[in-house]
């Protein structure tokens, strides 16, 4: 046996098990183990499959492609791919092939392709017929694949398959509850009409009763007594159903919150002062939550309004604890959330309707929860790169908030492994066609031409031409910048590049002459804008008090009044997940309310919800 051959297991066994952690958006420093094997090892390797042939070449080039993805050589290990003819392979050895490149492609941040490969006709039909860790290893990878590019109903399906496969293993206790709580997170990314049809549709039975317990969850997000009763009675129908067996975890805390939920709420807002308005559309929307709630048939908590303006909130704050209140909402100015976040712990659970300005730790018993520009900054990144794009140009406002959602979208796009073009800031409109025109490089392009025409001495036809080194525009304007902005990239030929932006260019009003100039633009929005006519708005409605400038003020006010009997559930459960008004809600590890939001698009003036199915429309992914 030649040297070489002693190691090919330890080689092929290491990016295996490399292969088995990875699946989720790749990050540039999620490269693997540097240390297996050597690059003399891998030359040998090359050295001996340039003088074999047939199979044993072609576990030769496995191999060292195998160890090319552990030395995180990407393109080495896709050149060596290359020199691979897959028709030609045993079943054995093209499995391995096909699942190598995926990773080799996950790991380039090219996740079409590596659907491409994992879905391939005879990857397919072969795949039955591996041995058990072969399939559980692949599942794994595409059933993380398919979640990553939004395909939640092809990922369920997989890991339903998935959990078959790891109830025959009784080692696989483990695997097979963290694969159960992959379902649940997937199931609970879909909306709630999709899992009322899939429950409905549904022939296999494992999957109708996750799809039938899913959409009874979500349906009684906003009464947990509900939810509660309806989660029993499914139980009861279900008895041997896996998530009969073991309740999604979010769901086994239930009872206990039912039963333990505070009934004396104490709300801090400055109702008096400058910030009198934003704190009444708040107040709006937790009283229009409040009456749906009684309009269920519920037992209704006191609710006990208190005005910080002008009180100092240390005295204010002891002042309703000492009354009584269980809990707290508020307040809202971020510089009392900065006294409150001195104490090292609060002695009921408060739910701050804003962020601090300086943190300087985490609080017990103090959850944040706002509209932060940087959530949204995040996302819009995070959508960006899984629709495959690469190299992001900015144009946003001078100012903290422009600061603040650039800084955000920076850090994440780059962490991702994307490129920045450049960051363009404007002040007034005056600056819109002048930055545009810079950004996109047209004068260099217009002064080409003129060389041209003065090299040829003759006229020349000529259209200038945008940076080609562009394929995303992160923009972050109001509804009136974005109106002249927009029309402005189509007149410096760049037009047909995709822009995203965050919420702030959509109020909620429907204005389609005004908004035809946003055609196309994909933003992140709340989805109290696309909700229909909830109970909710329909009180608020009636109260006379419903502006589309508060429109997101009242989400927050109602989802503030859903929320707080499930803070412990967010706190315990680090999977667990509201799905509010203002976005999808979880809580991180400083006790800062995460939002995710839906996805919009501007389309003949309107601006219409999109799906959260990727796509792909990237030449080079």
């Amino acid at each position: 046996m030649h040297p070489t051959t002693l190691f090919r297991t330890l080689v092929f066994t290491g990016a295996l098990a490399v292969l088995h952690g990875c699946g989720s958006v790749a990050q540039k420093d999620e490269l693997p183990d540097q240390q297996a094997i050597t690059t003399e090892q891998l030359n040998a390797l090359l050295s001996d499959a340039e003088q074999a042939s047939g199979d044993e070449r072609v576990a030769l080039l496995l191999d060292a492609a195998s160890g090319m993805y552990q030395l995180g050589e990407l393109d080495w290990a896709r050149n060596t791919l290359s020199e691979i003819y897959p028709s030609s392979l045993s079943d054995a050895h093209y499995f391995t092939y096909t699942q190598l490149s995926a990773q080799v492609a996950l790991a380039s941040g090219k996740q079409f392709i590596a659907r491409r490969y994992l879905w391939e006709d005879r990857f397919e039909q072969i795949l039955p017929y591996q041995a058990q860790e072969q399939q559980i290893e692949a599942r794994e990878i595409r059933a993380k694949l398919l979640y990553d590019l939004a395909e939640y109903r092809f990922c369920i399906g997989e890991r339903i398959l998935l959990d078959a496969l790891l109830e025959r293993d009784p080692e696989a206790t483990e695997q097979r509850e963290n694969n159960q709580d992959q379902i649940w997170l997937a199931l609970m990314e879909l909306p709630l009409k999709d899992l009322q049809l899939e429950a409905r549709m549904q022939s296999n039975s494992t999957a109708k009763g996750w799809f039938t317990l899913a959409a009874l969850s979500k349906n009684n997000q906003t009464n947990m007594r509900m939810q509660l009763e309806s989660v029993e009675n499914w139980a009861l129908n279900w008895p041997e159903h896996p998530a009969s067996l073991r309740l999604p975890a979010d769901l086994q805390l239930l009872k206990q919150l039912v039963e333990e939920k505070p009934q004396q709420l104490a709300v801090l807002l400055p109702l008096s002062g400058k910030l009198a308005t934003a704190s009444r559309a708040l107040r709006d929307g937790l009283m229009a939550a409040y009456y749906q709630l009684g309009n269920q048939g519920d037992v209704l908590p006191d609710l006990h309004f208190y005005d910080t303006e002008g009180r100092d909130i240390n005295l204010l704050y002891d002042e309703v604890i000492a009354s009584g209140a269980q809990l707290v909402i508020g307040p809202l100015n971020k510089e009392d959330i900065d006294e409150l976040a001195l104490r090292p712990t609060l002695p009921v659970p408060t739910l701050a309707l804003n962020y601090a300005e300086n943190p300087v730790g985490v609080t017990e018993q103090l959850y944040q929860f706002g509209l932060a520009v940087e959530d949204e900054a995040k996302q819009v990144a995070e959508r960006a790169w899984r629709d495959g794009h690469r190299r992001a140009l900015i144009l946003a406002p001078t100012g903290s908030w422009g600061d603040r959602s650039v800084t955000t979208f920076a850090e994440a796009w780059q962490g991702l492994g994307g490129t920045l073009a450049g960051d363009y800031r404007f002040q007034t409109q005056k600056d819109y066609s002048n930055l545009i025109r810079e950004a996109m490089d047209i004068a260099n392009s217009q002064q080409r031409a003129h060389r041209m025409r003065q090299i040829l001495g003759q006229g020349l036809e000529f259209e200038p031409r945008p940076r080609s080194d562009i394929d995303l525009i992160f923009l972050v304007a109001r509804p009136a910048q974005a109106r002249q902005i927009k029309p402005t990239l189509a007149y410096h030929y760049a037009g047909d590049i995709p822009v995203y932006a965050t919420s702030h260019i959509y109020n909620g009003e429907i204005d389609s002459n005004a908004d035809r100039d946003m055609n196309g633009i994909r933003f992140t929005t709340l989805p109290w804008f696309f909700s229909g006519a909830t109970e909710e708005k329909q009180l608020i409605d009636d109260s006379g008090a419903n502006a589309a400038a508060f429109q997101r003020l009242y989400a927050l006010g109602v989802d503030a009044f859903h929320l707080y009997p499930r803070l412990r559930q967010l706190d315990q459960v680090r999977q667990a997940h509201y799905y509010g008004n203002t976005g999808t809600l979880s809580l991180d590890k400083q006790h800062r309310i995460v939002r995710e939001q839906t996805w919009a698009q501007f389309i003949r003036g309107r601006a219409y919800a999109m799906p959260t199915v990727a796509y792909e429309d990237s030449g080079d992914n």
